[in-house]
């Protein structure tokens, strides 16, 4: 299932202790194709809610390796290889592969009844070594933000407009240097903590007119105690189910190099 249009669909937006909310996940989608940005545990029900299912998924980018950003990559390899026939695009970040595969998925995924697996033999992996990639009419910038210490984490300017953060603390210097038209930006509704903003951090340490630009995401259950603050300050909180139009990238607004 395809969209008409461009734009970015909230899967989900809750923290990965949530009970009520699906794992903080994305989907770009446009007539081209279907590019899902994270696959956490929650990803089949949080698809089945937009009315979509695995077989929709097309591509696949991975921000980092934690449980709620990539757990769902078992069930995405398995029923692609086995139900649907399909193999997704894999967009992995070179510095992420062995992280992945080595230490994550080679547990369930390396045999099966057919003997011994590789990533490849799932997916089409496809392993930037360059800090960029284009897909179906849509170009990314891969920025490395500030999550769990030593723990390589990437966010994402799209179409050189829209930021998603994936997990991250407060990220003023990159933010202020990007100039991102809209953000979708992590947060935890806690006073600390030391891998998530807090929104205290990002009202002290992001401007107020780009406090108006964020959706905020991947928040716990007891979002609603601070939805007034929220929308006061910021753009509001992200929803699963919300649509956000992309702009289109032209070939000469793109970064040389």
């Amino acid at each position: 299932m395809l969209a008409d249009s461009n734009e970015l669909l909230i899967l989900g937006c809750g923290h990965s202790e949530s009970d009520t909310l699906f794992n903080n996940n994305a989907l770009v989608t446009n007539a081209q194709g279907n590019l899902l940005i994270d696959c956490g545990y929650t990803i089949k029900p949080a698809l089945l809610a937009q009315g979509l299912k695995l077989q929709d998924i097309d591509a696949v980018f991975i921000t980092h390796v934690h449980a709620d950003h990539m757990f769902g990559l078992e069930r995405l390899a398995n029923e692609g290889r086995y139900k649907y026939n399909k193999k997704a695009r894999l967009i992995l970040h070179h510095e992420l592969y062995d992280e992945l595969w080595h230490q994550c998925l080679k547990g369930v995924l390396a045999k099966n009844g057919e003997g011994e697996n590789e990533l490849s033999d799932y997916f089409e992996l496809e392993l930037l070594q360059s800090d960029e990639f284009e897909l179906f009419g849509n170009f990314y910038q891969l920025h490395r933000v500030s999550h769990t210490p030593g723990k390589v984490c990437f966010g994402l300017m799209i179409n050189h407009s829209m930021f998603y953060s994936g997990d991250t603390v407060a990220i003023p210097q990159l933010l202020l240097q990007l100039k991102p038209e809209l953000i979708f930006h992590d947060v935890t509704l806690t006073e600390y903590n030391p891998v998530h903003a807090s929104v205290h951090s990002l009202l002290s340490l992001y401007p107020a007119e780009l406090c108006k630009k964020i959706y905020l995401m991947s928040y716990e259950d007891h979002w609603p105690e601070y939805q007034h603050m929220v929308e006061q300050h910021f753009a509001g909180f992200a929803r699963q189910g919300q649509r956000v139009q992309l702009s289109k990238v032209h070939h000469r607004d793109r970064a040389v190099g």
